[in-house]
């Protein structure tokens, strides 16, 4: 009897904010083309933000092995999500959202063979190191923000910054 060929299962896993989920949606939408099985983890308060805002679902659903998972950010519903107000997801990510992942990736079928997680979320990668799953950093920053955070040493240096006269 001849084996049948799954494809490879990949959990993507973007930082909870609208520019991180954008990026990850792309590289999910590209991994679905390429008929990967994809499961795009997604903070439940992003998912319902995006399904009220957006055909996301509708988008998706042409991608049979393509599906959504939701879970929780620790953060309350009315919590403003911008700004300042951000430094409070790191936390919240680390002590509530960690051990929910670690649970949910025992029970996810199939299994993923590789997570692919947002450059800045750590716990992306403490948990999939600590069960063995291979996981793939992105970074979602654009190539114009990677080249300003690489040219400010130098400026300073050359006594361009701090602009001086304004």
């Amino acid at each position: 009897m001849e084996a049948v060929h799954q494809s490879p299962h990949v959990l993507i896993f973007p930082f909870p904010a609208q520019g991180h989920v954008n990026s990850m949606l792309k590289l999910a939408e590209l991994l679905a083309l390429a008929s990967l099985r994809v499961t795009f983890l997604n903070s439940e308060y992003n998912h319902e933000s995006l399904v009220r805002h957006t055909d996301i679902l509708f988008r998706f659903a042409q991608y049979p092995g393509f599906k959504f998972k939701t879970i929780p950010d620790g953060l309350p519903q009315d919590h403003p999500r911008v700004g300042f107000a951000m430094r409070d997801l790191f936390g919240s990510l680390e002590l509530i959202t960690k051990p929910i992942f670690r649970q949910m990736l025992f029970e996810i079928y199939p299994p993923p063979d590789c997570i692919i997680g947002d450059g800045i979320l750590g716990l992306t990668f403490d948990v999939a190191n600590e069960l063995g799953i291979p996981i793939i950093p992105f970074r979602t920053t654009s190539a114009g923000c990677v080249w300003v955070f690489s040219s400010i040493f130098g400026m300073i240096q050359a006594g361009e910054l701090p602009i001086k006269g304004m």
